[in-house]
């Protein structure tokens, strides 16, 4: 499930974002300078067009899903997401992006939502093939991470091609 994020969550998601694997992928070095990285920001705060909470059907928060809304009025959104150690590997993060994408296409009425992820981060790349995106474009060389430098995938997925896979159902 998703839900928006309340400042009741701050704990809870602080706690799951400290696990160095989401740096890691990130591409957040574990130095103490950027402990503000970790840091999770709700709402306001964080900046973002939503901020949303994911949870398990007994309504524990296992991660952060966010749309940042980057490219308004060209009704596109950067989506960003992490989910804590326990909770992968679940199909917890393709239907949550699923959820996220229906939200976005459907009462957003977005266009176009567009992310970043590192080239070694397969598994991420997997799901969001699995939900739609397509490689948009590649930046070599682009972010250096644990003494190597690393690709950064651009990947996108428009509105008629996720409505053609999962049509999107309003208020239900």
């Amino acid at each position: 499930m998703l839900r928006t994020a309340r400042p009741s969550d701050q704990a809870a998601l602080e706690r799951l974002r400290a696990d160095p694997e989401i740096d890691y992928f990130m591409g957040v070095d574990a130095a103490p300078a950027n402990l503000l990285w970790r840091h999770v920001f709700l709402g306001e705060q964080s900046g973002a067009l939503a901020d949303l909470v994911i949870l398990t059907l007994q309504e524990q928060p296992l991660g952060l899903l966010s749309l940042w809304d980057r490219t308004i009025p060209h009704q596109a959104a950067e989506l960003s997401v992490w989910i804590g150690h326990d909770y992968r590997n679940g199909g917890y993060g393709t239907e949550a992006l699923r959820l996220a994408l229906g939200y976005a296409f459907g009462d957003l009425k977005l266009h176009k939502v567009y992310l970043r992820v590192l080239e070694y981060n397969v598994r991420a790349i997997r799901t969001y093939e699995k939900c739609g995106f397509r490689v948009e474009g590649i930046l070599r060389d682009e972010m250096h991470v644990g003494g190597r430098w690393h690709a950064l995938v651009y990947m996108g997925v428009l509105a008629d091609e996720f409505s053609d896979q999962w049509p999107v159902v309003i208020g239900q």
